[in-house]
């Protein structure tokens, strides 16, 4: 029997999470060349990891030779730096990631099938038993001011300098201030700087004195939280005191 293709992918909308910490993620309707349709859930952290590993796969095609060859849509990066609210961020970016989306599975097929693209639409077993909430587009009743969460990215400074070591982290200069997209129990942090986005080791970080932050109360003071990056094991074994 043939392997399954994506067929098309809409994104719909963007969905508030409250364990393992508090984050968005985009609520993406998946059709199959079999005539199945499936929800799946995804954080922007890993269409940015994607998107490396298929610049990384094709780099003519990535444009890293010659920009004018280039046929791998751009992933919309950065939004604003500020203290950011995250479901505005998250909002920000729904439109221009479903362009995205809808792109990459027109490129011709040894790229728009391949193994990394059909992974990541791949239902995952997170997906089918989503939490209940209410996606971020519809208002609660009753008129509660709370319900809409002004939920803010950290702040931190980079306390020592960084040298990123693949394509999907960023470099770092003591007394960088990022923002903090995605902690990761591995000890990598998806930041955001005033120019790019990517992982960082966090112990290069320390949060940044606000007696105003609120953000995140119940993660205060931990390193080290619960969603899972994608391996990669030659940086970590770079870093001294990092798994």
């Amino acid at each position: 029997m043939p392997r399954r293709t994506v067929q098309e992918v809409t994104v719909q909308d963007v969905q508030k999470r409250r364990n393992p910490n508090k984050h968005y993620v985009y609520i993406i309707k998946v059709a199959w060349s079999d005539g199945s349709t499936e929800i799946i859930f995804r954080r922007y952290s890993k269409f940015f990891d994607l998107q490396m590993e298929l610049l990384d796969k094709f780099p003519v095609e990535g444009g890293q030779k010659d920009p004018k060859r280039r046929i791998i849509p751009f992933l919309p990066g950065k939004i604003l730096f500020r203290r950011s609210h995250i479901r505005d961020v998250a909002m920000k970016r729904l439109k221009p990631i479903n362009e995205y989306c809808r792109a990459l599975i027109q490129l011709p097929v040894y790229i728009s099938q391949c193994e990394e693209v059909r992974l990541f639409f791949e239902t995952r077993p997170e997906d089918l038993n989503p939490p209940k909430e209410e996606p971020s587009g519809k208002k609660k009743s009753g008129g509660d001011s709370s319900s809409a969460d002004p939920l803010l990215l950290d702040q931190y400074v980079a306390v020592t300098d960084y040298e990123k070591q693949e394509s999907s982290e960023i470099s770092l200069y003591v007394g960088q201030v990022v923002e903090v997209i995605e902690k990761n129990e591995s000890g990598w942090w998806f930041v955001s700087t005033e120019d790019a986005q990517g992982w960082v080791p966090a112990t290069c970080l320390e949060a940044q004195d606000d007696p105003d932050d609120f953000s995140f109360p119940a993660e205060e003071g931990k390193v080290l939280l619960f969603l899972s990056r994608p391996s990669k094991e030659n940086s970590r074994n770079k870093l001294n005191g990092t798994q």
